[in-house]
C-alpha cells in the first residue's frame, strides 16, 4: 500500500478516497477483516461472535437509511459507511426495491 501513503500526505484527498473506494481495495479491506476472524480458533468462539456482530451493524445501516428512504419515496440519500462495510452494505442495500446505488467515484469524476 506504498501508493495509499504517498496519497495520505498528499494535498488532494479525492485520490485517497478513490483508491480506498476502488473495487479491488474494497475487496481487500473486506477479505481481510472478515475472513481471519472466522478461521479464528476460541473455544467460547470470539472472533465468529464479532463478525456475527459486525454484520447486525451492516444490516442496521442499511435499515436506518431504509428508514429514511420509505419516509421520503424518490428522495437521493448520500451515505458515507467505512470501507470494509461498504461491499456488504451495498450489496444489502441494492436489493431492495425501488433503491438505486449510484458509486461516488462515477458522481465526482474529474
Amino acid at each position: 500500500m506504498d501508493e495509499q501513503k504517498r496519497l495520505v500526505t498528499a494535498k488532494d484527498m479525492l485520490s485517497l478516497y478513490r483508491l480506498t473506494n476502488a473495487p479491488r481495495t474494497q475487496a481487500l479491506m473486506a477479505e481481510s477483516n472478515v475472513r481471519p476472524a472466522l478461521a479464528a480458533v476460541s473455544v467460547q468462539h470470539y472472533p465468529q461472535m464479532w463478525v456475527q456482530g459486525w454484520e447486525i451493524r451492516n444490516l442496521r445501516m442499511v435499515a436506518n437509511v431504509l428508514d429514511v428512504v420509505r419516509l421520503h419515496p424518490g428522495s437521493r440519500v448520500l451515505s458515507i459507511v467505512g470501507a470494509s462495510h461498504r461491499p456488504w452494505f451495498d450489496g444489502w442495500l441494492g436489493q431492495v426495491s425501488g433503491v438505486d446505488i449510484v458509486d461516488a467515484q462515477e458522481v465526482l469524476k474529474e
